[in-house]
């Protein structure tokens, strides 16, 4: 990535408008102050100023979602006499974790939170898109709007949900995200009509048994034996239930219980997560696995508790704005780069609320390069790849002019060049 260059001040030459170095500089910016789900107030400050420094009126920016946006760039050309409204999403928020860049200038200065999913990055190339947008209003018709999400809580407890409750969605006709995807080869774009992200659940499983010291399990009953039992049950669930075209993973990834080494506890608790591409899906696993709890608890002389927190839906694309966006990124991008591959994933996404409520399409951009082999989303020593900002910038604006049919700038692939 660039080299890192501080705050950016937009009276310095170095960041002047309309560059890929301001650019990069915005990123690096917002990627060394991280701020968790609902607490995105510098975030929010710094996505302020880049718009008004745009030339954005302040009346064009609303709050939503205590921490959020919601940013209309309407035009000033005369109607077109087709109004429309497409809206285009970028999340905010870090993730409650610690970084492990120590090599990187501009790591993570708010201890405890960092960008290691790439919102930064996300937040940055749809600014980079609304600056075109804004300088160049006057070739937009007085009825057609843009409309910005900068979203709030993507990764938890969920920021697209109050954002539809408080309004953002009424007049939209169209709704498009983006994720960075480090798997996928840099300047690939991918996408598919359908699902492409998964709905999850978190699970919590307490087993009760009754504890007592460890030279005497006859007077005790054991709830270590009964849990380690559920866990291995629990394998079967998928592979003897769900059809095998089905996506669905079960993972458990907690155990705990017991305080000493000589002593049988009272209680054991397992958590993880379910995932899955379909109701169906879901219902079935849901009530195998409450099955299993159930009966194997008994067969212990254990009792059960089976809780569920829901998430996020399913991520499914409509299929006409999947196919808009597969065919306005080969014009950007060329056609051997972008594709369907690999896709679903069980990855959870609340950009599904959105395709909820309008049609809309979430694709994903390729950062792996030989020059930069960051490791996947979440993981301690990731960075989002800066060279795709101009590439994210270009497939914005193109799909922009594709569905709102107008010419916003001379040649796409020259901005940002």
């Amino acid at each position: 990535n660039a080299e890192y260059m501080g705050e950016c001040h937009l009276s310095d030459p170095k960041c002047s408008m309309h560059s890929y170095a301001h650019l990069v500089s915005v990123r690096q910016d917002l990627h060394a102050h991280p701020e968790g789900g609902f607490q995105e107030h510098r975030t929010g400050t710094k996505v302020k100023e880049f718009l008004l420094a745009s030339g954005l009126s302040e009346c064009c920016i609303r709050p939503c979602a205590s921490t959020g946006f919601v940013v209309d760039i309407c035009g000033l050309a005369a109607p077109s006499g087709q109004p429309r409204m497409i809206a285009l999403r970028a999340d905010m928020d870090a993730l409650p974790m610690t970084e492990g860049n120590h090599h990187l200038p501009y790591r993570s200065q708010n201890e405890g939170f960092a960008h290691m999913c790439g919102h930064d990055g996300h937040m940055t190339c749809l600014l980079g898109a609304a600056e075109i947008f804004i300088k160049n209003r006057d070739k937009l018709p007085l009825d057609k709007t843009i409309r910005l999400f900068f979203q709030p809580a993507e990764e938890s407890p969920g920021g697209a949900e109050p954002m539809i409750k408080e309004g953002c969605m009424e007049g939209v006709d169209e709704v498009y995200g983006m994720h960075n995807w480090p798997a996928f080869p840099f300047g690939q774009l991918r996408t598919a009509p359908g699902p492409v992200m998964a709905h999850v659940i978190e699970f919590e499983i307490r087993i009760t048994g009754k504890g007592g010291h460890a030279s005497q399990p006859q007077a005790c009953i054991d709830p270590v034996v009964c849990a380690a039992q559920i866990v291995t049950a629990a394998q079967t669930i998928v592979s003897r239930n769900v059809f095998y075209r089905e996506s669905v993973v079960v993972s458990i990834t907690k155990i705990h219980g017991g305080e000493a080494f000589n002593v049988i506890p009272d209680t054991v608790t397992l958590g993880g997560t379910v995932r899955d591409l379909s109701a169906a899906s879901y219902e079935l696993v849901k009530s195998r696995f409450e099955k299993i709890v159930q009966d194997v608890a008994s067969a212990f002389n254990c009792t059960s508790e089976f809780n569920v927190i829901e998430y996020y839906p399913v991520l499914t694309n409509t299929t006409t704005e999947a196919n808009h966006v597969l065919r306005v990124a080969k014009t950007v991008l060329g056609d051997s780069n972008v594709n369907s591959a690999d896709l679903p994933m069980l990855a959870a996404e609340d950009f599904g609320y959105f395709t909820q409520v309008k049609p809309g399409c979430f694709f994903f951009m390729g950062t792996q390069s030989a020059d930069h082999t960051s490791t996947g989303c979440h993981s301690t020593t990731f960075d989002f790849n800066d060279k795709v900002i101009p590439l994210a910038v270009r497939v914005w604006i193109a799909l922009v002019e594709d569905r709102l049919g107008v010419k916003l700038v001379d040649d796409v692939n020259q901005v940002l060049n």
